[in-house]
């Protein structure tokens, strides 16, 4: 994809990651089960953790890998967990859900640790596509599963830690950057056809969702869903259709914005849930304007003070991989 399209898509990620882990959150005096604007928010946002192991796995094929560069990642996700798992137990706060989640942690660390076994696949496309499609059928059936017999203990695994969805992004993003792939995915023909199928694809998986998964999962006692494997092809489509957008030639400061803002991807991803519920906390929430209101919000505060901290060598590394 072109510079322009990654710095959106990693803009995207961090709106969709703020509004997807806040939208039913806390210091709400509003109820949310009937406001039809939340809930299709709620479903546009699910694509956020998606979208960053593929951005992740787009954004490492760029890099020269190499023992070291494997081991300063593996350091990098330990330093940030560390930190500020021990920053917010000291400040109190560590029953409140400001810790980064431990999944996040454990599916990058193993993606890393098996970075040369990745690194060989991706010499071979076609073993690499196949590979992709037989995880996407077990991470969907384990999801119907789950949702089926939510009783049984074997498919009881909470969604955000089934990792193996997130290896799934991960080397979809690591296949759409090898050139042969990448150069297809940006032809003319691909880009359209996947711009013309991106509302239908929207359009279904939202009646999907809506009337049949997340239905089944509350008619079965589970409140709350990470979904993954049912936004694939939806997550990748809006991925290819990205760079069938063209600015205008006279906004020749806007992909240096998004490229500014695209560098906070992770930074919002760790600071964006602190920075909303100190803002739940001082702003009284009794409408879904009052909710948008604080999301935006949080959006735009996390991605400043994310902006601040990358300005400072040592503290770059503590919001950054």
């Amino acid at each position: 994809m072109n510079n322009t399209g990654l710095n959106l898509l990693k803009t995207l990620a961090c709106m969709t990651a703020v509004s997807f882990f806040t939208l039913y959150q806390s210091y709400d005096r509003y109820n949310y089960n009937y406001s039809l604007a939340l809930n299709i928010l709620s479903f546009i946002s699910t694509i956020a953790t998606p979208l960053y192991f593929l951005l992740s796995g787009y954004i490492d094929s760029g890099q020269k890998h190499s023992p070291s560069w494997q081991l300063d990642k593996i350091r990098r996700i330990l330093l940030i967990f560390l930190f500020w798992f021990t920053f917010f137990w000291f400040a109190g706060v560590q029953n409140k859900g400001y810790l980064i989640q431990p999944w996040f942690m454990i599916s990058l660390i193993l993606i890393y640790v098996s970075h040369p076994l990745i690194d060989r696949l991706m010499l071979f496309p076609g073993r690499t596509a196949a590979i992709i499609f037989i995880l996407l059928l077990a991470a969907f059936l384990y999801d119907i599963l789950a949702v089926l017999w939510p009783d049984n203990r074997a498919f009881s695994l909470l969604p955000q830690y089934r990792i193996w969805t997130w290896v799934l992004y991960y080397l979809s993003g690591r296949l759409m950057a090898l050139p042969m792939v990448k150069q297809t995915l940006q032809s003319v023909r691909v880009v359209r056809l996947s711009l013309l199928l991106l509302p239908a694809v929207y359009l279904f998986t939202w009646l999907y969702e809506r009337y049949y998964f997340i239905a089944r999962f509350i008619s079965t006692g589970n409140d709350f869903v990470l979904t993954g494997s049912q936004v694939y092809f939806l997550v990748i489509l809006i991925a290819i259709s990205v760079n069938g957008i063209t600015l205008p030639a006279h906004w020749k400061k806007l992909p240096t914005v998004f490229a500014t803002l695209g560098k906070t991807m992770t930074g919002v991803y760790i600071l964006h849930y602190l920075v909303f519920n100190i803002l739940a906390w001082a702003i009284s929430i009794r409408s879904v304007v009052d909710k948008l209101l604080v999301i935006a919000l949080t959006v735009a505060l996390a991605m400043l003070i994310s902006l601040a901290m990358l300005q400072i060598p040592g503290v770059k590394k503590l919001i950054s991989l």
